[in-house]
């Protein structure tokens, strides 16, 4: 599978065709792409030497509309949990959609009537993530601009565009087009900025990733540290329960979801999800982003038994 193939160069910017994302061209961005190309070198030898071995696939796996790019966690996690990716629906056992937009009218039809994965997770904007995580949780981070008093997060519906910006409420003409939220205070000294990324796979959450930022970049991508974390060491059980009740509702199979705990009352925040979720942070090393898609790998290939089993 191509990996060069899936970008373009525009000035000094090198853009992923599928989802329009600018990465600058720097010599830090020349050694990321060269992590990521190594780190899908070594999966795709991990898949040969199984082939190489005469091993039977787990299970055949369709998606649909698209086929995922060796950047999507999902490739890595097929490759590992030995599920062979296929072309025609017909040979396969399950199917998943695969879709990196953040909105349809409604669910797309399954090529057929084997389990299919996150079928109906069709709308993940904004406003939707936070109406289920209120129902889910009963409290809620949304407030009205045009009342509330004090600081507030303004952020566009759309997903994975980090464009959040503090604003001071009340706002005598909200933008249509935005969202807006109490502010949290996601730090755990008052300094550094802390979201827990929580993979979901199949209602079970394998680990968490501890995505560090300073302040400056809170609302970026960038992290200048992640630590793989046991979910149970930063979530309660009954937290991780109703986490995955919330992914349950948005018929979320396998994804991501950023977390926020707030340092004053402590409750946590689901703030946005993700069902086409990029590989490991680049901030992790080599060894604990290949511990990161084998622990994904497992709870998928569980996933994938008990789908086989129904």
């Amino acid at each position: 599978m191509s990996f060069f193939g899936d970008f373009k160069i525009d000035g000094n910017q090198l853009i992923a065709k599928e989802t329009g994302a600018h990465l600058p061209i720097t010599a830090e961005g020349a050694r990321e792409a060269w992590r990521i190309l190594s780190f899908v070198w070594l999966i795709n030898a991990v898949r040969a030497s199984r082939v190489m071995k005469g091993r039977e696939p787990r299970a055949r796996i369709s998606f649909f509309p698209k086929k995922p790019r060796s950047y999507y966690a999902i490739w890595p996690v097929c490759q590992l949990a030995h599920v062979r990716i296929v072309d025609d629906p017909a040979e396969a056992d399950l199917h998943f959609y695969f879709e990196d937009t953040e909105f349809l009218t409604a669910p797309r039809a399954a090529p057929s009537a084997r389990p299919a994965f996150n079928i109906g997770c069709f709308d993940i904007r904004k406003s939707v993530v936070s109406r289920v995580f209120e129902e889910t949780f009963g409290y809620s981070l949304k407030i009205d601009p045009a009342t509330y008093r004090g600081l507030a997060v303004e952020k566009s519906e759309a997903n994975g565009k980090h464009d959040g910006r503090i604003v001071e409420c009340p706002l005598n003409s909200p933008r249509n087009d935005r969202v807006y939220q109490r502010l949290v205070d996601n730090t755990f000294d008052g300094r550094e900025h802390i979201d827990i990324r929580t993979p979901v796979v199949g209602g079970r959450i394998p680990f968490v990733y501890l995505k560090r930022r300073t302040p400056a970049l809170r609302f970026s991508n960038e992290n200048h540290r992640v630590d793989l974390i046991d979910a149970d060491a930063m979530l309660s059980r009954g937290e991780q329960s109703r986490i995955l009740a919330f992914a349950e509702a948005m018929r979320l199979d396998f994804g991501g979801l950023d977390v926020l705990r707030d340092r004053d009352s402590g409750r946590i925040f689901i703030v946005d999800a993700n069902k086409t979720d990029m590989g490991p942070p680049s901030a992790l090393s080599g060894q604990e982003k290949f511990r990161a898609m084998r622990g994904l790998a497992d709870a998928f290939a569980a996933m994938v038994d008990d789908a086989l089993k129904q």
